[in-house]
């Protein structure tokens, strides 16, 4: 029995490296053919390479970070509104970017890209490891497939965050997923610093106790992990207060990226989708906030999705009821539902949606890279 378990086991690692190695050269086929038609901007010269091409846009924040720190006194415009800053990015990413720098003696645009590209590759590494759990082995191959692929996979290899979390994230889904509460504590607060996913992560956190807390099970790790995950959500607000001495100074520097589109007319939390709505199809608002509505009903009453499992529909429920209380919709909103990757347990199971998504995201990446990473003249759709 040893030999075929062993070969089985082979078997699994072709499969997961063979959509780590097809998929990032797919993205990064993506990214050389519009790095050879880049213009000039604030950024990079015309024509770019791939690692100068790989660390514009929110990169270049996290370029200041792991160079310069955070800035202990914010940046305030007319009316005593805080501006755009360095406070909005979480801090493990750029750290541990600048402990390699240091390390390797390597300059941003090879260590960001080269940590981002390993993290994904990890990430899927364990993703499968929690699809399998809740799909089985076939279709957790063709989840992972799904996102490896998706429209917005060039960000897995870029100077974003956005691996790295993915990366934590997915361990606290296995740990919480295998009751092994012990793992889910060690990276909830590295989820929790390195993307703004504390708040819905401390909620998925409280779902999962509340159900296991029935079944008579660690009541005392239970609490510890709940105030844990509570203490990680307010971690990066709190140290932003101590800091700059600002006690909303986290708040006001995200609402910084917001006021180019309204102004300063803030009108509370939960109200960002209507007004992001208003602002790009005016009179269509309705209709627009309505099919959302309406998908997102779609999708949670399907029998798919109910059988992904507590974790998975805790995490994905908490994460979109917290996009809808603090977001306010613009170019960015496609990578912001990266983290909501569980749902492709819900494609997965179909034999012929994942051929389709991965055909859709293939061609996807054409567009967005086109139409939200590549900079044309003043560009306004940060990706």
């Amino acid at each position: 029995m040893a030999r075929p378990i062993a070969l089985v086991r082979a078997s699994r690692w072709l499969a997961l490296v063979a959509i780590i190695i097809a998929s990032r050269l797919v993205s990064t086929g993506m990214m050389l053919w519009f790095a050879n038609g880049q213009a000039e901007n604030p950024w990079t010269a015309e024509k770019p390479d791939l690692l100068e091409f790989s660390r514009i846009w929110d990169s270049h924040w996290y370029r200041i970070i792991a160079e310069t720190g955070y800035p202990a006194e914010l940046p305030i415009g007319d009316g005593g509104r805080v501006g755009e800053n360095a406070w909005a990015f979480m801090p493990v990413y750029p750290i541990l970017v600048r402990m390699l720098m240091a390390l390797t003696g390597a300059p941003f645009a090879i260590v960001s890209v080269v940590l981002s590209t390993l993290s994904f590759a990890l990430f899927i590494v364990v993703a499968d490891r929690f699809f399998r759990r809740i799909i089985g082995d076939s279709a957790s191959l063709a989840a992972l497939a799904v996102i490896a692929f998706a429209p917005v996979a060039p960000i897995y290899q870029v100077g974003y965050a956005e691996s790295l979390g993915m990366l934590f994230l997915a361990v606290v889904m296995v740990g919480l997923a295998e009751r092994r509460w012990l793992l889910a504590a060690l990276f909830i607060p590295l989820a929790a610093l390195t993307r703004p996913v504390g708040v819905p992560l401390a909620l998925t956190v409280v779902i999962v106790a509340v159900l296991a807390w029935r079944e008579q099970l660690n009541r005392g790790a239970l609490v510890g992990l709940v105030g844990l995950a509570g203490l990680s959500a307010i971690a990066w607000p709190a140290i932003a207060w101590l800091v700059t001495g600002r006690q909303t100074a986290y708040l006001d520097t995200e609402l910084a990226w917001r006021r180019p589109y309204i102004g300063n007319n803030e009108r509370g939390w939960g109200t960002g989708w209507w007004d992001s709505a208003v602002w790009w199809f005016h009179d269509g608002a309705p209709w627009v906030i309505g099919a959302l509505g309406l998908g997102a009903l779609i999708v949670a009453t399907l029998p798919a999705t109910r059988r992904l499992g507590v974790v998975a529909l805790a995490w994905t429920t908490s994460y979109v009821v917290y996009l809808v209380m603090v977001l306010f919709p613009q170019s960015s909103i496609f990578r912001l539902f990266i983290p909501i990757f569980p749902l492709a347990g819900v494609i997965a199971r179909n034999r012929t949606l994942p051929l389709i998504a991965v055909t859709v995201g293939i061609v996807g990446q054409f567009f967005w890279v086109k139409w939200f990473w590549s900079v044309e003249g003043s560009d306004w759709t940060p990706p």
